[in-house]
């Protein structure tokens, strides 16, 4: 028997591989949700594929489409309890959103453990909209279901959150496949679809119906472009955008380049059709490095994406209203603050939650792009430059004072000579002001891209949010590692609390991951997160000694150097480098 799994998410993908291993059937395991799902079951189908193992929303949505039996993966009483466990230290209110099996179990458990998370029901996948604006009208910020659930929540600035299948619901859709399959093997049938490819054309092209189904696509796409373009263009918003402009215009970074995207109606006796050109941008891969494009399909820039919306810091609430009320407006906006603040993520959540957002968002990093490209991006000799194909998005020109002088200059005079209808936000290390009165900003470059100042504090001054910022990535470190931890303890907060973060929500982040891949429990324990500390000082102690010598001789510095920075008590410093107090003694002579 051969399985295609479909999951929605790494971590339950990376389940299913290691539960497989064990059974008597070939099992293939890829990552898709919704129409990607779809897609990859259509090409299993193809293949010979006998079942189709998927969950939620992507399952109903298969089983509608294709022959071949289709299994859905469970939401077990364990998976809710889990998520519920951890959900309970998130900031905010808290409700279910999902179909019979999920809301009613949840409500149940909720009622039975005395938790206060209110659930609702949806019988059809175009309810869950309305639902979700309702509650975000009623206050609510932290929204619980499955894949497509949570990802509209996202749409909508909710903080989504996954409720993740565990063991015990895989192992049960494993045997319930084995049943559909010995059931149906019998009536069993291939279907081969094949699709006459009418052009020779070297531009890659590719026609969709109203509804976004693919009919048509020539051999110059399927070799240029593929099933990337579905991945991270969003055809629907496309086609709805064409049906009412007449016209689609954008670009699209796939397999490394750049590419311009132009969308146009056409019209038979029947029905209408749209077709989409694409063709290989100015830059190539080559001249493209530092220069990426955030499409707006893929990228759902939500309030969990800035890591700490919901903060208890007054200056962070303060630059989130700030951008909040900067979205829906053209004026240029300047992010300053240290490295790993959020920077990226903010001019992210601006142009996403701006009138632009059906169009991508074009990140240049002046850190890596080197003379000759930025002479390529701001010519003005072709028709079909750089920004014309993007007059309807924005520009994030990243670690703005590392453009040389020279450069910054040309910069200015094109923001100042040409038309721009594209936004611009910008972002610096350093404020703006600042690097304008060291002379290593040039003032014309200065005003034509700081209409408004943006700051973010450091994570040293907001030690308030480690605790919900450590909650969010836990919850989205699940989904990455596999694990199933509920929550942190206590004890380990102010551990966290207690260490200083010059890197950061980066750095944060790496300290997290590097605690919990070594967890084994539910929650994340002090003694997790002590292991990493350990990790952490031996680093910063390296960063700041002399490492002339024997290996000997430099653990000797070392520990010396801790020994001094607890005030000479040897249990503290065996404590703090994880050894007894008599190696310690016996190292310290």
């Amino acid at each position: 028997m051969k399985v295609m799994a479909i999951a929605p998410y790494t971590g339950l993908k990376e389940l299913m591989i290691s539960l497989g291993e064990q059974e008597d059937f070939e099992i293939q395991v890829e990552i898709g949700d919704l129409e990607e799902g779809l897609s990859l079951a259509k090409k299993a189908c193809d293949h010979g594929v006998d079942v189709i193992i998927s969950r939620g929303g992507t399952a109903g949505l298969i089983e509608r489409k294709v022959s071949i039996p289709v299994v859905e993966i469970e939401v077990s009483g364990y998976d809710m309890l889990r998520v519920l466990t951890l959900v309970k230290g998130y900031p905010g209110k808290t409700a279910i959103v999902g179909f019979s099996p999920i809301s009613e179990g949840a409500a149940t458990i909720c009622e039975i453990l005395d938790i206060d998370i209110s659930s609702f029901k949806i019988t059809e996948e175009d309810e869950i909209q309305p639902i979700l604006i309702n509650l975000q009208q009623k206050g609510y910020e932290n929204i619980i279901g499955d894949a497509s659930t949570t990802k509209k929540a996202e749409e909508l600035g909710l903080n989504g959150i996954l409720l993740t299948s565990g063991k015990e619901s895989v192992l049960k859709s494993f045997q319930q496949a084995k049943r559909s399959y010995r059931f149906l093997s019998s009536l069993h049938k291939k279907y081969l679809i094949s699709h006459q490819l009418l052009q020779e054309e070297q531009e890659a092209i590719a026609v969709y119906d109203i509804n976004g189904d693919s009919l048509f696509s020539n051999p110059s796409f399927a070799e240029k472009i593929g099933n990337e373009l579905e991945k991270k263009f969003n055809i629907k918003e496309a086609i709805r955008y064409v049906s009412t402009q007449g016209t689609f215009k954008t670009m699209l970074q796939i397999n490394g380049s750049l590419w311009n995207i132009t969308g146009n109606k056409l019209r038979n006796e029947s029905s209408e059709l749209f077709v989409f050109r694409i063709t290989k941008g100015l830059l190539d891969e080559r001249q493209a490095s530092g220069i990426s494009v955030v499409s707006p399909s893929t990228e759902y820039i939500t309030k969990n994406s800035l890591g700490g919306i919901a903060t208890k810091s007054n200056v962070m609430k303060e630059a989130i209203a700030n951008a909040e009320m900067c979205a829906n407006t053209d004026v240029s906006v300047w992010i300053s603050g240290e490295e790993g603040t959020g920077k990226s993520r903010l001019a992210r959540y601006i142009h996403f939650n701006s009138s632009r957002r059906q169009y991508p968002l074009v990140v240049i990093d002046c850190n890596v792009v080197d003379t000759d490209q930025w002479e390529e991006l701001l010519s003005t000799e072709s028709p079909q430059h750089f920004f014309s194909n993007h007059i309807h998005g924005s520009i994030f020109l990243k670690n703005v004072e590392h453009l040389p002088f020279s450069l910054q200059k040309k910069l200015a005079f094109y923001l100042n000579n040409e038309a721009q209808a594209c936004r611009f936000l910008s972002s610096s290390q350093q404020d703006p002001k600042y690097l304008l009165e060291i002379e290593k900003l040039y003032p014309p470059l200065y005003y034509a891209l700081a209409g408004t100042i943006l700051s973010l504090p450091s994570l040293r001054d907001r030690t308030e949010d480690i605790e919900s910022l450590t909650l969010l990535l836990i919850g989205e470190l699940n989904i990455k590692l596999g694990k199933q931890i509920v929550g942190i303890r206590p004890q380990a907060v102010e551990e966290l609390k207690r260490l200083k973060w010059n890197g950061n929500l980066n750095e944060l982040k790496r300290f997290i991951q590097e605690s919990m891949v070594l967890a084994n429990g539910p929650f994340l324990e002090y003694k997790d997160v002590k292991r990493a500390t350990v990790i952490k000082e031996r680093a910063e102690i390296s960063a700041h000694i002399d490492l002339n010598g024997t290996l000997e001789e430099i653990e000797r510095k070392i520990i010396r150097k801790v020994w001094r920075e607890e005030g000479m008590n040897q249990t503290k410093t065996a404590q703090r480098l994880g050894i007894n107090r008599t190696t310690l003694w016996r190292k310290l002579k």
